[in-house]
């Protein structure tokens, strides 16, 4: 009778955990490296929905013509497609990144496509990058972004885990009885 209890408290819970069917948001961590040898590192959000939420801090460093620069949700218009963030603090200056996967799917390691002329770029002095005579532009060289679980993703991983381990325990224990 304890058994069939067992099981059906653990088939409600995991039945009410599915039934949610919420993703939860993707931290990126973003590490990469530009032409001229400086990086760009920080952190963005893909919500659930897809979009970039206000989880988002880049900063790049700074080299010739170009400032260090903190790009963040509060100064910035920024903005996402699948494969790309873009941060316009106003339109002297923008940050963008392309991913070879889309950002809606967590991997280990999602590199940022660079090369120059590539299409992950920060400039500045020119009208957004549109008109990019007269403004600098530098290019990423290399890099990638990391997805980084989310709270609720450990949750359940521990769990997981507790549950094998109880499993584990009661297996031995049962086994111990018998042999006694």
């Amino acid at each position: 009778m304890k058994k069939k209890l067992l099981a059906a408290f653990a088939a409600l819970v995991f039945m009410a955990i599915g039934a949610s069917g919420a993703r939860a948001d993707i931290v990126w961590t973003v590490d990469g490296t530009f032409t001229d040898g400086t990086t760009v590192t920080g952190t963005f959000s893909i919500n659930t929905y897809g979009y970039l939420d206000n989880n988002f801090s880049l900063t790049t460093q700074a080299k010739g013509d170009f400032g260090a620069f903190n790009y963040t949700a509060s100064d910035s218009y920024y903005s996402n497609g699948t494969f790309y963030v873009d941060a316009q603090p106003g339109y002297q200056q923008d940050l963008h990144l392309a991913f070879l996967y889309a950002l809606t799917n967590p991997v280990p390691n999602n590199p940022i496509v660079g090369g120059n002329p590539g299409p992950s770029y920060e400039c500045i002095n020119s009208y957004s990058c549109y008109v990019p005579s007269g403004g600098e532009v530098r290019y990423i060289d290399s890099g990638f972004a990391s997805s980084v679980p989310e709270p609720s993703t450990w949750a359940m991983m521990i769990l997981g885990f507790l549950s094998v381990g109880f499993a584990a325990y009661r297996r031995k224990s049962r086994l111990m009885l018998r042999l006694a």
